[in-house]
């Protein structure tokens, strides 16, 4: 029976050197060591005199490019009060706002204004149903029509065909 020896192993060297971190050290030994290490192996992780050097983008007759324009910020809309949710209504503005589109003519002309932002900007909410409400209603509208003139037409094709 033979002793198991194993055999030495070729250390493998990084493509990119690792760079060392920054560790603790517990007693002045150690921290003595590793500054002396630091010393013998820092040049290496320094950069090289034929790295390529950044250069500011120019013209191609050589004048550099001018800095880039600051531009002043935008102006924030102002925040709602603290008790009540930015574009939220409340529910008795949504009674309000339901009684009042249900009336006939009145209604949708409201529905008109709250969908144009007269309702103010904190009522975005308002806008948004006033949106959708004013497209449901032109299809419906549309929808009426298209079903009256087939149902006319058919009625008429009915009556025509009853008088012969």
């Amino acid at each position: 029976m033979t002793d198991y020896q194993p055999q030495p192993t070729q250390p493998v060297q990084p493509t990119q050197p690792a760079q060392p971190q920054a560790p603790q050290y517990p007693n002045a030994q150690q921290q003595s060591d590793a500054l002396q290490y630091t010393q013998q192996y820092a040049p290496q992780y320094t950069a090289q005199a034929d790295a390529p050097q950044y250069n500011a983008p120019q013209y191609p007759n050589g004048t550099p490019y001018p800095p880039a324009p600051q531009y002043p910020t935008q102006a924030q809309a102002p925040m709602p009060a603290a008790g009540q949710p930015y574009g939220m209504t409340s529910l008795g503005g949504w009674i309000g706002t339901v009684i009042l589109s249900a009336i006939p003519l009145v209604g949708f002309i409201l529905l008109i204004c709250w969908a144009a932002g007269m309702g103010g900007a904190e009522h975005q909410d308002r806008r948004n149903w006033a949106l959708a409400q004013i497209i449901v209603q032109v299809v419906a509208i549309v929808l009426v029509i298209i079903i009256s003139a087939a149902s006319g037409f058919s009625l008429m094709e009915m009556f025509d065909q009853s008088q012969y």
